[in-house]
């Protein structure tokens, strides 16, 4: 079957030679719809330099939507005809597979099956779980980043009238902005480079949003705003500069929280700038059982419209153009690309 297979140097093909995944008594085969390009995991697994991962060839993906075509004769949690997230591949002896979701097709598992039956389950790296059938397949690809800030958010203890600066415009900053809204931020500041996604921050749910390349005045705008400082501030990107913006920004006894991958050590850290109290909390990898136990509350508000899918996805193409498509990632052209089988 088709998938895209990374090398780790920055090479990425469609390949018809990966096998197809094999169903047991607790799992059901995935057909994929959908998957979508990660602006930061899967970009860093293209190029070689994901913390913690070396196996290569491999094949790629993780935000994967697909429609259930075959179950276990074990599994409850699923049925035929049902659409579901984050189907993974296994590896085989000729591609490894960190998830490989960019794959024709995929399992799912039925791990509470496992845990009633005592054969052993657990829920793994990442939660597979059951969505509405009236979506937009292609735009649901974006629930899955949609949860993972929504659980992360939770985990930084964000509450009803905190206030936030999130720091980035991509389609994780922005989630931030519109999950913050949902529960109940009263004040969110966003900043990033682009203007038309800053524009479509305030639509998702920031009060503030302010391009920090073009403005230099950006931080005392935001003491003016807050001048108590932050009770949340999230890196959404990555980058010590974003880290260092936070320090200068945070209340005592504020909440740091960081999101996005990719910290390198050769930015100095400004920590004289920083209050005495804070909390530094790194959030940069979901806890699935956290990511599990929101899932309805998450679904509920893209059904009752308090998240719409289309604000973040871009562009949908076939995955015969994923070069197109990584490209409208990489010059920042496009917000969430989506490539469907």
């Amino acid at each position: 079957m088709r998938g895209l297979v990374v090398y780790g140097d920055g090479t990425v093909r469609l390949k018809d030679d990966i096998s197809m995944p094999v169903i047991n008594d607790y799992s059901a085969i995935v057909k994929t719809i959908a998957c979508g390009i990660c602006n930061g995991t899967d970009i860093k697994l293209v190029e070689g330099h994901l913390k913690g991962f070396s196996d290569y060839p491999a094949v790629l993906g993780h935000e994967s939507v697909g429609i259930v075509t075959e179950v276990g004769s074990k599994v409850t949690k699923f049925k035929v005809g049902d659409y579901v997230l984050r189907s993974q591949l296994d590896p085989d002896a000729k591609y490894n597979s960190l998830w490989g979701s960019f794959a024709e097709y995929t399992r799912v598992y039925d791990y509470e099956a496992q845990e009633r039956d005592n054969a052993g389950g657990n829920i793994g790296d990442i939660p597979q779980q059951v969505i509405p059938s009236g979506l937009d397949m292609a735009d649901a690809t974006m629930i899955i980043t949609l949860k993972e800030v929504y659980s992360a958010l939770k985990r930084l203890g964000l509450k009803e009238g905190d206030s936030i600066v999130i720091a980035g415009d991509g389609p994780v900053g922005l989630a931030f902005a519109n999950c913050a809204r949902i529960y109940g931020a009263s004040k969110i500041i966003l900043t990033g480079h682009h203007n038309d996604r800053l524009s479509t921050a305030l639509n998702v749910g920031a009060d503030l949003a302010l391009n920090s390349k073009t403005n230099p005045d950006y931080l005392e705008t935001i003491k003016e705003e807050l001048p108590g400082g932050a009770d949340v501030f999230v890196d959404a990107v990555g980058n010590n500069h974003n880290v260092n913006d936070a320090f200068a920004l945070i209340r005592d006894n504020g909440t740091i929280g960081l999101y996005g991958i990719g910290i390198k050590d050769d930015i100095p850290v400004k920590w004289k700038t920083a209050p005495y109290n804070f909390k530094f909390l790194s959030v940069q990898w979901p806890i699935p059982e956290i990511e599990a136990s929101i899932h309805d509350e998450l679904i509920e508000n893209v059904v009752n419209g308090n998240i719409d899918l289309k604000d973040y996805v871009s562009d949908v193409l076939p995955v015969e153009e994923f070069e197109k498509g990584f490209e409208l990632v990489r010059s920042r052209k496009g917000l969430k690309v989506v490539l469907t089988f």
